[in-house]
């Protein structure tokens, strides 16, 4: 999946890399300019986290990139088109039990994760998670 910033011509296939950029354009918005000087600082260690976070990893299949090299091996899997988990209520497939135990929880079991701050939902804990970081500016959660 590519991220594009809807700010500046930004993009990335990374979306930790694409959180940490947005996350420049809300601060760039909303500090004053008597602190102008501490925002620089700020953006530069951003920057700084931004390239750490670029992929050391890429799949020669596709064009997926991690900096793990343990999630490109796991991620190598998905070409094998050996689907070796189905769901028992549907046609789903897949190559991981973790992937079944996630599709019948969030599909069949209907099952949210819902946004204290507004009403925002997902099926994943790390979209949440995420969510409340990028739009609520809230890191602990």
């Amino acid at each position: 999946m590519l991220y594009l910033c809807t700010t500046c011509r930004y993009q990335t296939v990374n979306k930790k890399c694409y959180f940490l950029h947005l996350q420049l354009h809300d601060e760039e918005n909303s500090k004053p300019e008597e602190e102008e000087e501490e925002k620089e600082k700020e953006d530069k260690q951003k920057k700084t986290t931004i390239k750490q976070a670029i992929p050391k990893h890429t799949c020669s299949l596709c064009d997926y990139r991690t900096n793990k090299k343990q999630l490109l091996k796991a991620h190598k899997i998905t070409h094998s088109k050996t689907y070796d988990w189905q769901c028992p209520q549907c046609n789903y497939k897949t190559y991981r039990e973790y992937n079944l135990q996630r599709h019948v929880k969030s599909i069949h079991e209907n099952h949210r994760y819902h946004c204290d701050l507004c009403n925002y939902t997902t099926t994943r804990t790390n979209y949440l998670t995420a969510h409340i970081k990028v739009f609520h500016n809230n890191p602990s959660k």
